[in-house]
């Protein structure tokens, strides 16, 4: 877990875990670990997320952690019995409660979510927030970094940003891949393996194109290759 340069993680968005068992058996040659988000983690509990342990691959726990600090820091403390290797929280849950949940021992890696991938500009106006999308996610990157988050979730087209103002050891994770930039669905600012990765990128998190194809498994194999040979 130490070296998440260039990798690859495959989301489970499923609530059936048999269906998630079948998925990674097909792809774990070529994936570096799964994510686990709120639908696989809601219908299934921990127990099921523990069973996923069996490969032997990383877990990233996206839960996207966000109320008052002392109740963060205790679910943190909860999910601790997991063991997952990376767990979520939302870098807007403010100052306290990010320095409470870094300062806790023996604690999962603590990546701090940015700006969702199915908002962009007119959505953070909407919120009475009038930055563009790279200086909010850059505000809020200072702050992670600041307050020794370890990696921060963010939009592969804000990933060269963070990059540049972030320690080398800071992890970038990028959701919203596509392999063709024209099938967007429902999020908005996303981007290629090829373009996340050269931006700077740390952890690629790929779903849907994976899931939805009749081969999940050369799909993933081709994004592997794509990322490892940049």
């Amino acid at each position: 877990m130490d070296n998440l340069k260039r990798s690859l993680f495959c989301a489970l968005d499923f609530k059936d875990p048999g269906d998630a068992h079948k998925l990674i058996e097909k792809v774990k040659k070529y994936i570096d670990g799964v994510k686990v988000g709120l639908e696989f983690f809601l219908a299934n509990g921990p127990i099921e997320v523990i069973k996923l342990k069996k490969y032997g691959l990383p877990i990233f726990l996206d839960l996207k952690l966000h109320d008052i600090p002392n109740t963060v820091s205790e679910a943190v403390k909860s999910v601790m019995k997991i063991k997952p290797d990376l767990l979520s929280v939302h870098i807007t849950g403010g100052r306290q409660m990010l320095k409470e949940v870094a300062s806790l021992k023996k604690r999962p890696k603590i990546v701090g979510i940015s700006m969702l991938t199915s908002l962009e500009k007119q959505d953070l106006n909407q919120m009475g927030i009038n930055l563009s999308p790279e200086n909010y996610v850059k505000k809020l990157a200072k702050i992670a970094i600041k307050l020794r988050l370890d990696g921060i979730v963010s939009s592969a087209r804000e990933a060269k940003l963070i990059r540049s103002i972030c320690p080398q050891e800071f992890i970038i994770i990028t959701p919203g891949i596509r392999l063709d930039s024209k099938n967007l669905a429902d999020q908005k600012r996303v981007t290629t393996p090829k373009h996340a990765i050269e931006n700077g990128a740390s952890m690629l998190i790929v779903g849907r194109p994976i899931i939805k194809s009749k081969n999940p498994g050369n799909v993933a194999k081709k994004i592997k290759n794509i990322i490892e040979n940049i």
